[in-house]
């Protein structure tokens, strides 16, 4: 699988949530985009799609993203929409997307963006860098080793979860 643009990841799960039925704001989409990226890089090693976060004072944001949807009607965002047909076909993606509305998909924007600051998150790391400043990269490997740590592949079949 090739990556995916930002945008229609987030258009995803945009949609995604619209056919759940729950409420959603740009900074909850920018806070499911970045678990979604983070999981699926702890789990694959690669990255889902062509655009890396950057640290923003609310937390992780896809500046690109955010731009191309600020001013447009996220509750509109559907499934039928004809550039989501092919992430929608792709059965890892939206495992992905299921497993990540299992677990934070009734959780606010407020609640996401307080995650994404905790204690030795990747953006609580990139901020206390020497030098920093916001929009500055959240480097992949803070966010891969953290994702680790967090979550349970379903690719090894035993069960087991990481620590």
């Amino acid at each position: 699988m090739e990556q995916y643009q930002s945008i229609i990841l987030a258009k995803y799960i945009a949609a995604y949530l619209n056919e759940k039925g729950i409420d959603i704001n740009m900074t909850k989409i920018q806070k499911l985009t970045y678990i979604a990226y983070g999981t699926y890089l702890a789990v694959t090693d690669k990255r889902l799609i062509d655009e890396h976060p950057q640290a923003w004072p609310y937390g992780p944001v896809f500046p690109t993203t955010r731009n191309k949807l600020l001013k447009a009607d996220l509750n509109s965002i559907c499934l039928d929409d004809v550039c989501l047909q092919e992430i929608h076909k792709d059965k890892k993606v939206n495992s992905l997307i299921e497993l990540i509305y299992n677990t934070f998909g009734k959780w606010s924007a407020a609640e996401l963006s307080e995650w994404s600051h905790k204690e030795g998150s990747p953006w609580e790391k990139t901020v206390s860098t020497l030098g920093f400043q916001w929009g500055n990269r959240i480097e992949d490997e803070y966010i891969k080793s953290y994702f680790s740590k967090i979550i349970t592949p379903k690719e090894n079949g035993n069960g087991d979860e990481k620590q």
